[in-house]
Protein backbone atom coordinates (compact mmCIF):
# COMPACT_ATOMS: atom_id res chain seq x y z
CA UNK A 1 0.00 0.00 0.00
CA UNK A 2 1.36 3.42 -0.94
CA UNK A 3 2.64 5.46 1.97
CA UNK A 4 0.58 8.54 2.83
CA UNK A 5 3.36 11.06 3.43
CA UNK A 6 0.96 13.87 4.22
CA UNK A 7 -0.74 11.77 6.91
CA UNK A 8 2.64 10.71 8.28
CA UNK A 9 3.70 14.36 8.56
CA UNK A 10 0.49 15.15 10.42
CA UNK A 11 1.14 12.29 12.83
CA UNK A 12 4.63 13.65 13.44
CA UNK A 13 3.12 17.06 14.08
CA UNK A 14 0.71 15.68 16.70
CA UNK A 15 3.57 13.80 18.37
CA UNK A 16 5.75 16.93 18.37
CA UNK A 17 2.98 18.83 20.12
CA UNK A 18 2.36 16.00 22.57
CA UNK A 19 6.01 15.71 23.63
CA UNK A 20 5.83 19.16 25.24
CA UNK A 21 3.24 17.92 27.74
CA UNK A 22 5.58 15.34 29.24
CA UNK A 23 7.27 16.14 32.53
CA UNK A 24 10.59 14.31 32.89
CA UNK A 25 12.41 14.01 36.22
CA UNK A 26 15.73 12.26 36.72
CA UNK A 27 15.41 9.47 39.27
CA UNK A 28 18.56 10.45 41.20
CA UNK A 29 17.40 14.05 41.56
CA UNK A 30 14.05 12.78 42.75
CA UNK A 31 15.80 10.57 45.31
CA UNK A 32 17.69 13.63 46.53
CA UNK A 33 14.48 15.62 46.79
CA UNK A 34 12.88 12.86 48.85
CA UNK A 35 15.90 12.55 51.13
CA UNK A 36 16.96 9.12 49.90
CA UNK A 37 20.29 10.42 48.58
CA UNK A 38 22.50 13.25 49.86
CA UNK A 39 21.72 16.55 48.16
CA UNK A 40 25.33 17.74 48.47
CA UNK A 41 28.79 16.70 49.69
CA UNK A 42 28.06 17.81 53.28
CA UNK A 43 24.54 16.43 53.49
CA UNK A 44 24.38 13.88 56.30
CA UNK A 45 20.60 13.85 56.73
CA UNK A 46 19.30 11.28 54.33
CA UNK A 47 17.61 7.91 54.72
CA UNK A 48 19.00 5.38 52.26
CA UNK A 49 16.85 2.48 53.50
CA UNK A 50 14.15 3.02 50.87
CA UNK A 51 16.54 3.70 48.01
CA UNK A 52 16.82 0.02 46.95
CA UNK A 53 13.07 0.02 46.34
CA UNK A 54 13.21 3.02 44.03
CA UNK A 55 16.24 1.64 42.20
CA UNK A 56 14.53 -1.71 41.71
CA UNK A 57 11.10 -0.49 40.70
CA UNK A 58 11.65 2.70 38.72
CA UNK A 59 13.15 3.56 35.32
CA UNK A 60 16.04 6.07 34.94
CA UNK A 61 13.60 8.98 34.55
CA UNK A 62 10.15 9.47 36.00
CA UNK A 63 7.70 10.45 33.29
CA UNK A 64 4.35 12.16 33.86
CA UNK A 65 1.95 14.38 31.98
CA UNK A 66 2.07 17.97 33.17
CA UNK A 67 -0.80 19.04 35.39
CA UNK A 68 -2.02 21.55 32.80
CA UNK A 69 -1.87 19.10 29.88
CA UNK A 70 -5.00 19.22 27.67
CA UNK A 71 -7.59 16.53 28.24
CA UNK A 72 -6.97 15.26 24.71
CA UNK A 73 -3.57 13.96 25.83
CA UNK A 74 -5.37 11.48 28.06
CA UNK A 75 -6.85 9.89 24.94
CA UNK A 76 -3.39 9.38 23.44
CA UNK A 77 -2.11 7.93 26.69
CA UNK A 78 -5.08 5.82 27.76
CA UNK A 79 -3.24 2.59 26.92
CA UNK A 80 -0.54 3.69 29.36
CA UNK A 81 -2.93 4.68 32.13
CA UNK A 82 -4.71 1.35 31.98
CA UNK A 83 -4.30 -1.39 29.42
CA UNK A 84 -6.16 -3.89 31.59
CA UNK A 85 -2.98 -5.20 33.20
CA UNK A 86 -0.23 -2.76 34.05
CA UNK A 87 -2.36 0.24 35.12
CA UNK A 88 -0.11 3.26 34.95
CA UNK A 89 3.15 1.38 35.41
CA UNK A 90 6.12 3.78 35.63
CA UNK A 91 8.20 1.84 33.10
CA UNK A 92 5.38 2.01 30.56
CA UNK A 93 5.33 5.80 30.91
CA UNK A 94 9.08 5.82 30.26
CA UNK A 95 8.67 3.65 27.16
CA UNK A 96 5.75 5.84 25.99
CA UNK A 97 7.98 8.92 26.24
CA UNK A 98 10.59 7.16 24.09
CA UNK A 99 7.93 6.17 21.56
CA UNK A 100 6.59 9.73 21.30
CA UNK A 101 10.11 11.08 20.80
CA UNK A 102 10.79 8.58 18.01
CA UNK A 103 7.49 9.30 16.27
CA UNK A 104 8.08 13.05 16.52
CA UNK A 105 11.54 12.71 15.01
CA UNK A 106 11.07 9.92 12.48
CA UNK A 107 7.38 9.54 11.78
CA UNK A 108 4.77 6.89 12.65
CA UNK A 109 5.75 3.63 14.32
CA UNK A 110 2.70 1.59 13.34
CA UNK A 111 4.17 -1.80 14.20
CA UNK A 112 6.53 -0.60 16.94
CA UNK A 113 9.62 -1.66 14.98
CA UNK A 114 11.46 1.66 15.46
CA UNK A 115 10.89 1.67 19.19
CA UNK A 116 11.79 -1.98 19.54
CA UNK A 117 15.04 -1.43 17.65
CA UNK A 118 15.85 1.59 19.83
CA UNK A 119 15.40 -0.39 23.05
CA UNK A 120 17.52 -3.28 21.78
CA UNK A 121 20.31 -1.35 20.07
CA UNK A 122 20.61 2.34 20.94
CA UNK A 123 23.82 3.10 22.90
CA UNK A 124 22.14 5.86 24.93
CA UNK A 125 20.27 3.31 27.07
CA UNK A 126 22.99 0.71 27.45
CA UNK A 127 22.88 1.14 31.22
CA UNK A 128 19.17 0.26 31.13
CA UNK A 129 19.93 -2.96 29.26
CA UNK A 130 22.65 -3.82 31.78
CA UNK A 131 20.07 -3.49 34.55
CA UNK A 132 17.10 -5.00 32.70
CA UNK A 133 16.11 -6.97 35.79
CA UNK A 134 14.85 -3.67 37.27
CA UNK A 135 12.19 -3.61 34.55
CA UNK A 136 11.20 -7.18 35.41
CA UNK A 137 11.14 -6.58 39.16
CA UNK A 138 8.94 -3.51 38.80
CA UNK A 139 5.89 -5.62 38.02
CA UNK A 140 5.43 -9.39 38.40
CA UNK A 141 3.09 -9.42 35.40
CA UNK A 142 6.18 -9.00 33.25
CA UNK A 143 7.12 -12.57 34.04
CA UNK A 144 4.48 -13.50 31.50
CA UNK A 145 6.24 -11.43 28.84
CA UNK A 146 9.57 -13.10 29.63
CA UNK A 147 8.03 -16.57 29.67
CA UNK A 148 6.48 -15.89 26.27
CA UNK A 149 9.88 -14.91 24.92
CA UNK A 150 11.49 -18.02 26.44
CA UNK A 151 8.83 -20.26 24.91
CA UNK A 152 9.61 -18.77 21.51
CA UNK A 153 13.31 -19.44 22.00
CA UNK A 154 12.65 -23.02 23.06
CA UNK A 155 10.46 -23.63 20.00
CA UNK A 156 13.28 -22.40 17.80
CA UNK A 157 15.74 -24.59 19.67
CA UNK A 158 13.64 -27.66 18.95
CA UNK A 159 14.04 -27.13 15.21
CA UNK A 160 17.19 -28.83 13.96
CA UNK A 161 17.28 -26.59 10.87
CA UNK A 162 18.09 -23.60 13.12
CA UNK A 163 21.31 -25.18 14.39
CA UNK A 164 22.32 -28.23 12.32
CA UNK A 165 24.72 -30.65 13.97
CA UNK A 166 23.69 -29.79 17.51
CA UNK A 167 21.61 -31.86 19.90
CA UNK A 168 18.30 -30.55 21.26
CA UNK A 169 20.00 -29.98 24.61
CA UNK A 170 22.79 -27.94 23.01
CA UNK A 171 20.35 -25.86 20.99
CA UNK A 172 18.17 -25.24 24.05
CA UNK A 173 21.09 -24.17 26.23
CA UNK A 174 22.31 -21.84 23.54
CA UNK A 175 18.88 -20.27 23.22
CA UNK A 176 18.34 -19.49 26.90
CA UNK A 177 21.84 -18.98 28.29
CA UNK A 178 21.74 -15.19 27.83
CA UNK A 179 18.83 -14.38 30.11
CA UNK A 180 19.76 -10.69 30.21
CA UNK A 181 19.21 -10.52 26.45
CA UNK A 182 15.88 -12.30 26.89
CA UNK A 183 14.80 -9.61 29.37
CA UNK A 184 15.84 -6.87 26.96
CA UNK A 185 13.92 -8.55 24.13
CA UNK A 186 10.81 -8.79 26.29
CA UNK A 187 11.18 -5.14 27.30
CA UNK A 188 11.51 -4.19 23.64
CA UNK A 189 8.36 -6.12 22.76
CA UNK A 190 6.45 -4.21 25.44
CA UNK A 191 7.85 -0.92 24.12
CA UNK A 192 6.83 -1.86 20.59
CA UNK A 193 3.24 -2.56 21.64
CA UNK A 194 3.09 0.81 23.40
CA UNK A 195 4.50 2.61 20.34
CA UNK A 196 2.00 0.92 18.04
CA UNK A 197 -0.93 1.82 20.34
CA UNK A 198 0.15 5.46 20.61
CA UNK A 199 0.72 5.70 16.86
CA UNK A 200 -2.79 4.33 16.26
CA UNK A 201 -4.32 7.07 18.41
CA UNK A 202 -2.15 9.78 16.88
CA UNK A 203 -3.25 8.61 13.46
CA UNK A 204 -6.89 8.75 14.52
CA UNK A 205 -6.37 12.38 15.50
CA UNK A 206 -4.46 13.23 12.32
CA UNK A 207 -7.19 11.75 10.11
CA UNK A 208 -9.86 13.78 11.87
CA UNK A 209 -7.79 16.95 11.73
Amino acid sequence: MEQNLNLDDQIRGVAMALRHWFEIRDIEREQQRLGLLPSGPKDKKYDKRLRPLTVTALPPQLVHLKSDAPMLTLHYMQDIYDDGEFRGDAWRWWLAWIAIELVARGGPDRDGAKTRRFVVEDPSIETVRLNAARWLAANPLRLGLVQKRLRTLIRHAMTAADSPGQTIEERTLRSVENLDRTLVDAMAEEAARIAAAITFRLEERARRG
